[in-house]
């Protein structure tokens, strides 16, 4: 069965939960990034991103979360990462993203009975924009210089463009 590349959300306890299904990349994190941000605006100081039905991610969703994990620190927040499969969470610690969030697999506690209080969002993803993608890759070398070497060429390109 495909994917079906959708954002659901909730609120447990005060604190809003989302789920991306299907591959997590720069056609979805747009949707991520605009309506958890929203709610930081609100006045949110954490969030959690639910990894249990996300397939996969790209560079420019990670830089997503690392963006989101810096602006929940500037709040003296934090950004929770769950039911990260071990392929996920390798990634995000190879890129030095366990330094900005915290990050746990499927054992997180009562996570299966926190999942059936989940809704759809109904905010449309718009593919990420260059200026997005090109953030995004900027976040992920903010968070360790040694993602300057990995995505050279990417923000090349993506400078080049804006210019």
């Amino acid at each position: 069965m495909k994917p079906t590349n959708r954002l659901l959300t909730l609120d447990h306890e005060g604190v809003p939960w989302f789920r991306p299904e299907g591959k997590g990349t720069f056609m979805s994190s747009p949707a991520v990034k605009e309506v958890a941000e929203e709610r930081v605006k609100d006045g949110s100081e954490r969030v959690v991103i639910d990894l249990g039905a996300c397939t996969g991610m790209d560079s420019t969703f990670m830089g997503m979360l690392a963006g989101l994990a810096k602006i929940l620190k500037k709040k003296q927040g934090d950004l929770l990462v769950v039911g990260a499969s071990e392929k996920s969470k390798r990634s995000l610690e190879e890129l030095g993203l366990n330094a900005l969030m915290e990050i746990q697999g499927e054992d997180y506690q009562n996570l299966a009975s926190i999942r059936h209080s989940y809704e759809a969002v109904s905010k449309k993803s718009e593919p990420g924009k260059e200026d997005h993608i090109l953030e995004c890759h900027e976040n992920l070398c903010e968070a360790d210089s040694k993602n300057e070497n990995t995505f050279k060429s990417v923000l090349e390109v993506l400078r080049q463009k804006q210019s």
